[in-house]
């Protein structure tokens, strides 16, 4: 299990973590506080569609359910059509990850709101044939109306394979390396991030 770091804000200058990052995720996130105000979270309206522009094919906002264990997409990027082979609009994201890690996951999302805070991680997911392939997420909070944090942004990003080349997943593992973001307003605390999702 690989242990939890936190980092600050993006900028410019190395941050702990960051390395393990790629610079597309590091990129979400400016374009994620370029949208903000303050120190508060952006309005899904504020969202700069010129800034999230790159990342818009392999972009998703999940609007998680707060009476059910439950994190149903509200938008997904064309990427995850193809990949998927059908729209996830209004799928719950759990029923694609292992069962074992479902609650956890909803619990760590719960968090990047109720903190609020970010989430990043690399996940290896396994297709139908049995192979497994590596993919990294930036998750961010947002407020659908200006409120408190109640979505969250995710951008998903491909390692070591072409994206035309990606097979179908069949289930999402446990990740091997992830930690919070600091947004402001530090992180969960180590009760929460003991094990990765």
């Amino acid at each position: 299990m690989a242990g939890m770091l936190s980092t600050s804000p993006a900028s410019s200058s190395a941050r702990p973590g960051q390395t393990l990052r790629s610079p597309e995720s590091v990129a979400f996130e400016e374009a994620w506080e370029a949208a903000r105000p303050g120190a508060g979270v952006p309005r899904r309206a504020d969202l700069d569609l010129r800034l999230i522009a790159p990342f818009a094919r392999w972009f998703a906002i999940i609007e998680p359910d707060p009476a059910a264990v439950a994190l149903p997409f509200r938008l997904t990027g064309s990427g995850f059509r193809e990949f998927f082979g059908h729209d996830l609009t209004g799928t719950d994201y759990l029923t694609l990850a292992d069962p074992a890690i479902r609650t956890y996951a909803y619990e760590c999302v719960m968090a990047c709101l109720k903190h609020p805070c970010g989430l990043w991680q690399s996940t290896p997911a396994s297709t139908a044939d049995g192979d497994r392939f590596n993919y990294e997420y930036t998750i961010l909070p947002i407020s659908k109306s200006g409120g408190a944090p109640d979505h969250i942004v995710i951008f998903v990003n491909f390692e070591a394979k072409p994206v035309d080349e990606l097979p179908g997943v069949q289930r999402i593992e446990h990740s091997t390396v992830w930690h919070w973001l600091d947004i402001g307003r530090g992180v969960p605390p180590a009760s929460i991030g003991t094990a990765p999702f």
